[in-house]
């Protein structure tokens, strides 16, 4: 089988998409009681969450710069601002 082939049939169909959008409505009203949560309870929660973040980002392609930028509310430093940053690190000293 063709890399291409197999590409294909590892996209879900249509209607397996629509499900997972159903469930996922499911666990966003279920994330508002997190609240209510006691601080164990809410760590294995976010532990959870970051297992499936991980997850996702191994599936998708990264977002570009400006994209992450734009979603942080950060903008990108110059190359002066950086230098200037590296200057101010000092040198290396040889450890770690």
């Amino acid at each position: 089988m063709s890399p291409a082939r197999a590409t294909v049939r590892a996209v879900p169909a249509d209607d397996s998409v629509d499900q997972l959008e159903r469930e996922l409505e499911i666990v966003e009203r279920s994330m508002s009681a997190v609240g209510g949560l006691s601080a164990q309870q809410a760590e294995r929660v976010a532990e959870r969450v970051d297992r499936l973040a991980s997850q996702l980002l191994a599936i998708t392609t990264p977002e570009p710069w400006d994209g992450v930028h734009a979603r942080l509310g950060t903008t990108p430093t110059s190359g002066e601002d950086f230098s200037a940053l590296m200057g101010e690190l000092g040198s290396p000293d040889g450890e770690g």
